[in-house]
């Protein structure tokens, strides 16, 4: 990917304070091998679990949590027609019992908007929550469509807002140069899956230069960061590289920034990155949970808090 809008001498290079959001496609039923699976009753996602993740995640400082599209309500053996409709399904159940939480589940573009719409109509708002969407390409949409990735969010969007009367916040994975302009034109956040502090850096700056050519103001780009965490570094070494091994070439956070260590490792990577002007928040991709939920709750968090890095009122208001 080239960096084709370039910055100006006048943007913005860091962020006052950092958005801090949690991945929590984790809890999802697991996906087992079909013959292994075959006959067996199909495992259900925990909701009350989710919802549980999803409450305590808005009380330690999440921003707010996202649901992948590999999320799924059932382990079937065999796949549904509908299965990408279940990160929408999950996050509108929850949303009653979820807090004040920004729910962002990820929507596959070219499926069905007016099945998104009607479960995003659905959310229950007297709790607080929001409805996001993050926006995947699929099978529907691959990259011989990308001219027509601005045209296919934008019709997602208008649908949505439509059936709710809201529109909903809308995350965009930053996966092609061609994607730049529909993250200019119609995405509040950026998602950017990049290891390298100073590429990052310069993606950032271009999807900022997308949105003002368009007209927009700043979009703040988030970098997925993979987190494990301990009390010293040889201990979280060895569950990341355990982790690593069970997962094998399926890991959810493959060519995500990792971030293995300490509690003050974790808090030192993300406030270089941010210093740097190379991002202006995170998704956190826990290596596990509970363990490294709790850690970001109850150790990164209040860390950066403290460093005044992350608003502590940061939570309480969409990103």
């Amino acid at each position: 990917m080239t960096a084709a809008f370039l910055p100006t001498r006048t943007t913005a290079t860091t962020s006052t304070t950092a958005t801090i959001a949690l991945d929590l496609s984790g809890l999802g039923a697991p996906a087992h091998d079909r013959e292994a699976a075959a006959g067996l009753p199909a495992e259900q996602a925990n909701l009350v679990r989710l919802a549980s993740y999803a409450r305590a995640a808005h009380k330690g400082g999440v921003s707010f949590v996202t649901l992948g599209e590999d999320f799924r309500l059932r382990a079937d053996a065999a796949p549904r027609a509908n299965a990408w409709l279940d990160p929408v399904i999950a996050a509108r159940r929850i949303s009653p019992s979820a807090g004040a939480t920004g729910l962002v589940p990820t929507v596959q573009l070219g499926r069905a908007d007016s099945a998104v719409a009607a479960e995003l109509a659905q959310f229950n708002r007297k709790s607080g929550s929001w409805a996001g969407l993050q926006v995947a390409r699929g099978e529907q949409a691959p990259v011989a469509a990308l001219p027509q990735l601005g045209d296919l969010l934008e019709e997602l969007v208008r649908s949505t807002e439509a059936r709710s009367s809201q529109r909903p916040t809308v995350v965009v994975p930053l996966e092609e140069e061609a994607d730049l302009a529909a993250a200019g034109e119609l995405a509040d956040v950026v998602r950017l899956r990049e290891a390298d502090l100073s590429w990052a850096r310069e993606l950032r700056f271009a999807v900022r230069s997308a949105a003002r050519a368009a007209g927009r103001g700043p979009v703040r780009v988030l970098v997925d960061l993979r987190t494990v965490i301990a009390s010293d570094y040889e201990s979280a070494r060895a569950r990341a590289d355990l982790l690593t091994d069970i997962a094998g070439g399926d890991a959810g956070w493959s060519g995500a920034l990792e971030a293995v260590g300490t509690v003050g490792d974790v808090v030192a990577t993300i406030e270089r990155w941010v210093e740097a002007g190379a991002a202006d928040g995170f998704v956190v991709l826990p290596g596990s949970i509970p363990a490294d939920v709790q850690r970001l709750l109850r150790g990164i968090i209040p860390a950066l808090q403290a460093r005044g890095l992350v608003s502590v009122a940061g939570a309480t208001t969409e990103a």
